[in-house]
C-alpha cells in the first residue's frame, strides 16, 4: 500500500465484508463457525502495510481480515464462506481454515496459538533456503498465553529465525477478561524480550501507529537481527464468535460500546485522511465504490457451484 487513502480502501473493505457477512450469518447462507474481525483492522492492515508479496502470513480463526489485508482475492473469499467450489480452499475449508498461496496467505487454523510455531515454521524454511522474505504470525491475547507460544519464543530467538509474532490484544479470550486471566505482574513486554525477542508496543486502533511500529521490528527482522513481537491493544467490536454483540451480559468493564465507539479504528482513520485534506467527496465515492464491490462479490458467490461430488475426498487426509 503505496499511500493512506489505499490503506483506508483495505480497512474499508475489510469493515463492510464484515457486515454484510454478518447478514449472510443471520440469513443462515453461512453454515460453519465465524469470527468477524470488526473493530481490529488497523492491525491487520497497518501489519500487512509493511509486507511485500515475498513475505507470508499465518492467520487465525478470525482470518478474514488478515487475508484481505494481504490482497487476498474477496470473491474467492466469500465463495470459500459459502461453501462454493471456486473457494480459496475449493469450499472445504471455510471461515477458519482459510489458504491462498497465490498471495502467500500461508492458511489459517483455530487451534489457540497454532499459527505461531508454524510461522516459525516457515520462517525456518526461508533461512534455510536462503529464500527473500519474513513470515508473520497472528494471535490473540489468549493465544498469547499458550505454552506452545513460549516454545516458539525459544526456538525463533535460538535460530534468529526472520519472523514477526503479532499479538492482537483485545482483553477477551472469548469470554474470559485478560485481567481475571493474568497475574498483576504479568508483563508481555518482559516475556519476550527476557526470551530474547524485540519488542514494541501499538495502539491497534490506529493504523498509522501499527504501520510505524511494525515498520521498525520488520527492518530488523529482516537485517537477520532476529524475531520480534509487536502487541497491538485493540478493541473486538462483536462477540467472540457468530455476530452477536455481548455488552448485554454485562462482561464489558472497560470496552465498553461508546469506548470502542470512540477509537474506531475505520473511523479515525477518515478523520485522518479528512485532516490531511482528502476531500469528503472523494472519501464517499471510495465508500460507494466498496459497498458495490462487497456486494457484487456475495452475489457471485451466491450463483457459484458447490464442489462436485467427484471431489469430495481430494486433498482430505483420512486412514
Amino acid at each position: 500500500m503505496k499511500t493512506q487513502l489505499e490503506a483506508y480502501k483495505r480497512m474499508l473493505l475489510v469493515r463492510v465484508a464484515e457486515e454484510e457477512l454478518v447478514k449472510l450469518y443471520l440469513d443462515q447462507k453461512i453454515f460453519s463457525m465465524v469470527h468477524f474481525y470488526v473493530g481490529q483492522e488497523a492491525v491487520a492492515v497497518g501489519v500487512c502495510s509493511q509486507l511485500s508479496s515475498e513475505d507470508k502470513v499465518l492467520s487465525t480463526h478470525r482470518s478474514h481480515g488478515h487475508y484481505l489485508a494481504k490482497g487476498g482475492n474477496l470473491r474467492r473469499m466469500v465463495c470459500e464462506l459459502l461453501g462454493r467450489g471456486n473457494g480459496v480452499a475449493r469450499g472445504k475449508g471455510g471461515s477458519m481454515h482459510m489458504i491462498d498461496t497465490s498471495v502467500n496467505f500461508v492458511g489459517s487454523t483455530p487451534l489457540l496459538g497454532s499459527a505461531v510455531p508454524l510461522a516459525a515454521g516457515v520462517a525456518f524454511e526461508k533461512k534455510y533456503n536462503k529464500q527473500k522474505g519474513v513470515a508473520v504470525g497472528f494471535m490473540g491475547d489468549g493465544a498469547s498465553e499458550e505454552g506452545v507460544v513460549y516454545e516458539t519464543y525459544n526456538l525463533a530467538a535460538l535460530y534468529k529465525l526472520p519472523v514477526l509474532l503479532v499479538i492482537e490484544n483485545n482483553s477477551w479470550s472469548v469470554n474470559s477478561n485478560i485481567t481475571d486471566r493474568r497475574g498483576e505482574k504479568y508483563d508481555i513486554k518482559t516475556i519476550t524480550k527476557g526470551f530474547g525477542l524485540s519488542y514494541l508496543r501499538a495502539d491497534g486502533n490506529d493504523f498509522r501507529d501499527v504501520s510505524k511500529k511494525a515498520a521498525t521490528l520488520l527492518k530488523g527482522v529482516r537485517a537477520g537481527e532476529g524475531p520480534a513481537v509487536l502487541e497491538c491493544m485493540t478493541y473486538r467490536h462483536m462477540a467472540h464468535s457468530t455476530p452477536l454483540m455481548d455488552d448485554k451480559h454485562g462482561l464489558r468493564r472497560k470496552d465498553t460500546l461508546d469506548e470502542r465507539l470512540k477509537r474506531d479504528s475505520v473511523k479515525l482513520m477518515k478523520k485522518y485522511l479528512l485532516a490531511d485534506g482528502v476531500a469528503e467527496k472523494k472519501l464517499q465515492k471510495v465508500e460507494d465504490e466498496i459497498h458495490t464491490e462487497v456486494r457484487e462479490a456475495i452475489e457471485f458467490a451466491k450463483s457459484s457451484p458447490y464442489p462436485a461430488k467427484k471431489e469430495m475426498y481430494t486433498d482430505i487426509f483420512y486412514v
